[in-house]
């Protein structure tokens, strides 16, 4: 095997390490048991028209949505021959920046930041404020970067939280140029703004930004304003709860074995059966066969009576008693 087939071979299995290590199995059950259903919600000015489902109370804390990695709870993990995947950019603990491709790394090595390097989008919504017209709105801008230093972004540090990344900081930029501007715009019934009031805000919010490229290490790409709705509407709950449930630490799994489900999915023709007085009885409605094969269909194959061939009297009778 020559060495790049064997470099190709490792890159694909350290490519799936992160991926995996994202999803968090609880008790390292063999099967993963869905805890959410989310419908698909009907969308109207950019917005979720309803709540797809309740919110925990730590739920409702949150700052803006993104479509980086940089904020993954899981990082992923490094350490002798690893692989970057494509579009993405590594910044270490130790202030290394790994590009996609391949890294001799040593062990024990930490991931600060996963930083695209493609075209991000983030959300932000202000708090609910009075607009000129006297309504009480939540306004809702989507701002587009895309981060040129990765380095740079990942080590930035907010000098007023103390926080790391400047993602962080732009979203933050975003949620006060759009506090600051609320109470000069005027909002309609639906939270439409008008095309010119939309435009001189997204300006405004761009304009902050663009001030803040070089010191965060990113470019700007452009500004969109979703609306201005009335705060009545809960237009954040709504955003939010179009995400996963946030599964907390205290929160207690199913108590289910590990594949639990093994023995009701296993098919009895696949179970070695005995006979006479060594029969052992596998379930309460297994049946006393000769031969080992499924049983013929029943009522709930297929929702309906099997066919009545008797006599009309006694098909009427046979069927009044089902």
């Amino acid at each position: 095997m020559r060495f790049s087939q064997i470099a190709a071979l490792a890159a694909r299995q350290q490519t799936v390490r992160p991926a995996a290590l994202r999803q968090a199995v609880r008790f390292s059950h063999g099967l993963v048991v869905p805890y959410t259903h989310t419908g698909v919600a009907s969308f109207a000015n950019g917005v979720p028209t309803e709540q797809v489902r309740e919110l925990h109370p730590v739920e409702k804390k949150w700052d803006f949505w993104t479509s980086s990695d940089a904020f993954l709870g899981a990082k992923p993990t490094v350490g002798g021959f690893t692989q970057v995947p494509y579009g993405e950019v590594w910044v270490l603990e130790n202030g290394s920046v790994l590009k996609e491709g391949s890294h001799f790394l040593a062990p024990f090595t930490k991931v600060r930041a996963v930083k695209n390097i493609h075209t991000i989008s983030f959300g932000v919504v202000s708090p609910a404020l009075k607009s000129q017209d006297g309504v009480s709105v939540n306004a809702y801008a989507v701002a587009y970067i895309k981060v040129t230093d990765a380095g740079k972004s990942a080590n930035y540090i907010d000098p007023e939280s103390n926080n790391f990344d400047s993602e962080r900081a732009a979203a933050k930029i975003v949620k006060r140029t759009l506090e600051q501007n609320i109470a000069t715009i005027s909002v309609g019934n639906s939270g439409t703004l008008l095309d010119s009031t939309a435009s001189a805000l997204a300006s405004k919010i761009e304009a902050a930004l663009k001030a803040k490229e070089s010191e965060y290490g990113i470019s700007v790409e452009g500004v969109e304003i979703r609306g201005a709705f009335p705060s009545h509407l809960n237009i954040p709950d709504k955003l939010r709860a179009l995400d996963p449930p946030l599964l907390l630490e205290h929160q207690a799994g199913h108590g289910l074995s590990a594949d639990y489900w093994t023995d009701v999915l296993t098919p009895a023709f696949f179970q070695k059966y005995k006979y006479g007085n060594r029969k052992e009885v596998v379930t309460p409605a297994t049946v006393s066969l000769e031969w080992n094969i499924p049983s013929p269909p029943d009522y709930h194959h297929f929702n309906e009576l099997p066919r009545q061939t008797g006599e009309a009297p006694v098909a009427k009778k046979l069927a009044a008693a089902h």
